[in-house]
């Protein structure tokens, strides 16, 4: 069988014997050779003379072809000889091609074919080492089958090709080693398929294609080492699925490729050696999912895409990555390996990304991420469905990525909000607790929020710390104050000077005494009596955590 052929390998190594017969019918047998030039199978095929086929299309005959050999048919020939403008459509009436070899002295030429019919059918055939010509093809608005194809070294070209509303599929289709082109190819409402085909060495460019309303597949595709080019190609509104490929190694372009509202699927796929490029490429109508990516060695940039959901759960990142989007809803990370770098920071333009999942990500290399220009503050409170807990993890990992590039104002900030959603999700694991854990949960909560977050931002803030000690010296200066000068029965401030050196009913006195009792100096001009014994006590006290906390917090940043 003829199919038997279609084996992985993307060259295609046969010979040609025309076999001796008296009869009509002449027949030729094709010895294919594995990549050692080993035989693997001899195939017998009738000869259809391309004269015979040009004929056909004269009487508007049916192409029915079945294990046939067919030898440099051309279309621009067949208009040379009927006299027809170079470019003039020929029509193709219902073309069926079963486990037929196109073999060729250099090209076989489907050019400016009009296939007639509901359905147009390569399947289980081979196009030898030439180049195939499929330029401006129109398939009409029928079904379109090259269903485990083989072509040779050649160039396919279908480049500006037409296919109509039927579903279009090259499955288990095996392109060989030359070029192929899909270049401006226009493909209709019909889905398309090109599941577990197999492309060689040579590019593949499908440059300005467009496709419509139908699903789109390459999943299980198996690429070579060319360069694979989707640069500005429309993918419509259908599902588009690019999952579980081998991209192998060469550069890969999806720059300004523009998704529809289907779900776009590159999970499980693999990249090479060489650069991946979605620069400008527009996801803002559709969901796009790279989990569990291997995205190999090289750049990977989408500087000013669009995007509305972008995951890469489950990722390793192992080169420069790109991520300044210029609108970004949510970008997914969790879970991931970051061993490079990361660039988010804004230069020249501007990137806004709503929403950053960070949970279980590793930082092996670096985040360039800034907490003012990219908003991290927001980007990791928009989660909706992440808990405190995570939230607290995530701003964890961002502070030490912080410390690590230097950022040391930035790592003060993811710091806070990392005590602070400590702080809410143990408050809302003790409410869970039992019953003496759940009173006291909001009171010791409030307290840690005061004493830690509000007076010193958790040892980052000294200034604020001072503040703070001097709010505290003039409170209890007024408590002072107003104890000893309207309620002096139940305590009072009294002195050992000398009747005509008290001065205490002043205010600033009362101050002054607030002073020297949170500095614990303790001239021994002025004590307390009564009640006001027990806060000149706490208020020594306050002052002593003060001028600690103080101190910690100045040298934290002294030393930085």
């Amino acid at each position: 069988m003829l199919e038997s052929q279609l084996h992985e390998s993307p060259s295609l190594k046969y010979n040609v014997n025309i076999e001796d017969s008296n009869s009509e019918s002449k027949y030729v047998n094709i010895e294919f050779f594995d990549d050692r030039n080993n035989k693997v199978n001899i195939v017998k095929l009738k000869v259809i003379d391309a004269d015979e086929l040009y004929n056909r299309i004269d009487n508007g005959l049916d192409f029915i072809l079945e294990d046939a050999y067919v030898f440099n048919f051309s279309l621009s020939e067949y208009r040379y000889k009927r006299g027809l403008k170079e470019h003039e459509y020929v029509a193709l009436k219902n073309f069926r091609a079963h486990r037929t070899f196109f073999d060729c002295y250099s090209v076989s030429d489907f050019s400016y074919a009009k296939f007639e019919g509901t359905k147009t059918q390569f399947n289980n055939c081979v196009f030898g080492n030439g180049f195939n010509n499929f330029i401006y093809a129109d398939f009409g608005h029928g079904s379109v089958q090259f269903k485990s194809t083989r072509f040779g070294s050649g160039t396919n070209n279908f480049q500006s090709v037409i296919f109509g509303d039927g579903d279009i599929t090259f499955s288990g289709t095996n392109f060989g080693n030359g070029n192929l082109i899909f270049a401006d190819a226009r493909f209709s409402n019909g889905n398309v398929d090109f599941k577990n085909t197999i492309y060689g060495a040579g590019n593949i460019d499908f440059k300005f294609a467009k496709f419509s309303e139908g699903n789109i597949s390459f999943e299980k595709a198996s690429f070579g080492i060319g360069k694979k080019d989707f640069k500005n190609v429309e993918f419509g509104g259908g599902r588009v699925d690019f999952k579980r490929i081998d991209f192998n190694d060469g550069d890969v372009s999806f720059e300004g490729a523009e998704f529809g509202n289907g779900k776009v699927n590159f999970r499980g796929s693999v990249f090479g050696k060489g650069n991946k490029n979605f620069n400008l490429s527009d996801f803002s109508k559709s969901e796009i999912n790279f989990d569990d990516v291997d995205f190999g060695i090289g750049l990977l940039s989408y500087n000013q895409a669009n995007a509305n959901h972008i995951s890469f759960n489950s990722c390793s990142f192992n080169s420069f990555v790109d991520f300044r989007f210029a609108n970004c809803k949510v970008l997914n990370l969790n879970n991931s390996v970051i061993r490079d770098i990361i660039d988010i920071v804004p230069e020249n333009e501007t990137v806004i990304i709503k929403e950053l999942n960070l949970i279980n990500t590793r930082i092996l290399g670096r985040l360039f991420i800034n907490w003012r220009e990219n908003e991290v503050k927001d980007i990791i409170y928009n989660q909706e469905t992440s808990t405190f807990l995570q939230k607290a993890e995530q701003f964890r990992v961002l502070k030490e990525n912080f410390r690590v590039n230097g950022q040391y104002e930035d790592e003060d900030l993811a710091y806070i909000e990392f005590k602070r959603c400590e702080a809410l999700a143990n408050l809302n694991e003790e409410k869970k607790g039992n019953a003496l854990q759940a009173l006291f949960a909001y009171p010791k909560y409030y307290f840690q929020k005061y004493v830690f977050d509000f007076v010193g931002r958790y040892a980052t803030a000294p200034s604020r710390v001072l503040l703070n000690a001097i709010l505290t010296i003039f409170v209890f200066g007024i408590i002072f104050y107003v104890t000893t000068t309207y309620f002096h029965t139940i305590g009072s401030v009294e002195s050992t000077l000398p009747s005509n050196l008290n001065r205490l009913q002043e205010f600033w006195n009362c101050i002054y005494y607030s002073a020297i009792t949170f500095l614990t100096i303790g001239y021994g001009d002025y004590f307390p009596y009564g009640i006001l014994k027990l806060i000149a006590t706490l208020e020594g006290f306050t002052g002593v955590f003060l001028m600690s906390y103080f101190t910690v917090a100045f040298v934290r940043k002294i030393l930085r």
